[in-house]
């Protein structure tokens, strides 16, 4: 694929004298959904962080639309068009749905109207609890929240790490098919999840990150096979 809206080259990422992540390569093409999957303290969630510019890499290339990114900062990216939500990503719990947007639009310059009604068309429960105060609504809706406020800065390339964590199977099914919204309206998504078969549902491409390295597991069709294999090879 040639045609990519984001690329990982080389890139190596250690915390002291432990490493995380070896010579990683990814690349995701304008407007797919892809999915990094893997287990805990693999290195998913640090792969995210580095390309979001909140931890620099030792080695390696992060180039977003034709531009090399390594080690700028976050605010400079969402300027960019790449927005990052992080796992367990923290609503201000005594704020309303409507401040807590509104906090996220600050880095941006955007009509405020227009950004709140993209997510409420997106999310129709956070219009009806808009004067709510984020604390009070479930984890779910919290976490709604969360992605929505990645969303009002208008991103071109938006990150989810983690996004299904400690939620109900219901609920799981309508962050799932917020994706899908959300890569129907135009925006790329880079997916990081545990649950395979959500991602699966999701994804175009899927890679596997595992002993602080990235397998490419293949396109739509293709990764399921290839992800069993692994394990197999694995148990075997």
């Amino acid at each position: 694929m040639t045609d990519r809206i984001l690329d990982v080259d080389g890139v190596s990422v250690s915390y002291g004298d432990l490493t995380v992540l070896r010579d990683v390569n990814a690349g995701v093409a304008p407007g797919s959904v892809v999915a990094i999957v893997g287990a805990n303290g693999a290195g998913k969630t640090t792969l995210l962080r580095t390309i979001a510019g909140v931890k620099s890499p030792d080695a390696g290339t992060i180039t977003f639309r034709g531009e090399e990114i390594s080690g700028r900062e976050p605010h400079q990216l969402i300027h960019r068009g790449l927005t990052y939500v992080p796992e367990r990503h923290r609503v201000f719990p005594e704020m309303t749905v409507q401040e807590n947007l509104r906090t996220a639009l600050v880095p941006v310059e955007r009509d405020r109207r227009e950004a709140f009604e993209q997510v409420f068309e997106l999310f129709p429960i956070l219009r009806e609890r808009r004067d709510q105060e984020a604390g009070t609504m479930s984890g779910g809706q919290q976490q709604m929240l969360a992605i929505a406020q990645g969303l009002v800065t208008d991103p071109t390339l938006i990150m989810l790490d983690e996004p299904t964590l400690g939620l109900a199977p219901k609920i799981v099914e309508d962050i799932r098919d917020t994706i899908l919204a959300i890569s129907e309206s135009g925006v790329t998504v880079l997916l990081v999840d545990e649950k395979v078969e959500m991602a699966a549902a999701v994804s175009d491409e899927m890679y596997l990150m595992r002993k602080n390295t990235l397998t490419y597991l293949g396109e739509r069709g293709e990764f399921e096979a290839a992800y069993n294999r692994i394990l197999e090879e694995t148990v075997g």
